[in-house]
């Protein structure tokens, strides 16, 4: 009898994406991705969600169907799941970075000891970090107690509000549930320009009047973009909407 010969053991090689990855972790490291360009850090985020895949492709692809990494991160979890690729994992994992984020922005405005509405600045950054990144327009309603102390905050629309008008019952029906005293309400214009359209100063009174009616004040109604913000408050004093 011959004696079999074994085969040389064939070595594992690890993927190429193991070694790319480190180096982008590193790369993270050095500067807290300062120097990263969006499809990078969406690349980190998904090598998390997604360990076992080369996930370089799809951030591309999600920055190049969202524009940037903002859009990416506050688009709707189950929109993400229906996205080639994405599945559950990741959609949530993006979706709770945003919510990270939208928390950070708030407890900076919540300890305080003045009324949150005071820090205009603060504000609109909240509402730029709940609704200003989104595709379609929202609604952003924040409800207050008596002295301006934080109680929630809701989407009450999603849509233009041109066209879908807001029902200011609705509103006031939700307040007097919360026992709030003290409203601020702010809506995105996608287009980046932050120009108040008629429809939208009209519903601003309308709103403001309904709430007149149960001695509640609304504090501002603020339009908010990527970039830029316009708060009624400061533009309309003559017009006695506040």
């Amino acid at each position: 009898m011959t004696k079999e010969t074994k085969e040389p053991e064939t070595q594992q090689l690890e993927p190429d994406y193991i070694g790319h990855r480190q180096r982008l972790k590193a790369r993270f490291v050095s500067d807290l991705g300062r120097s990263m360009p969006d499809y990078e850090l969406l690349e980190l985020l998904l090598t998390y969600a997604l360990p076992r895949r080369d996930v370089k492709p799809l951030a591309k692809e999600l920055i190049r169907h969202y524009l940037n990494l903002a859009n990416v991160l506050v688009a709707p979890p189950d929109e993400l799941m229906n996205l080639k690729g994405v599945g559950s994992s990741a959609a949530v994992l993006l979706a709770a970075v945003h919510a990270c984020a939208k928390k950070i922005t708030w407890e900076n405005l919540e300890n305080r000891d003045v009324p949150i509405f005071t820090d205009k600045k603060m504000i609109a950054e909240f509402c730029r970090s709940s609704i200003g990144h989104a595709g379609q327009e929202q609604l952003l309603v924040i409800y207050m107690d008596i002295k301006g102390n934080y109680l929630r905050d809701e989407i009450e629309q999603v849509g233009t509000i041109g066209a879908v008008m807001i029902n200011p019952r609705d509103i006031v029906q939700k307040a007097l549930m919360y026992k709030a005293s003290r409203i601020i309400i702010s809506h995105n214009h996608p287009t980046g320009d932050c120009t108040p359209s008629k429809a939208d100063i009209e519903m601003t009174k309308e709103l403001q009047s309904a709430l007149k009616t149960v001695k509640m004040r609304l504090e501002d109604h603020i339009i908010i973009s990527p970039r830029e913000s316009f708060s009624m408050r400061d533009h309309f004093p003559f017009m006695n909407i506040f």
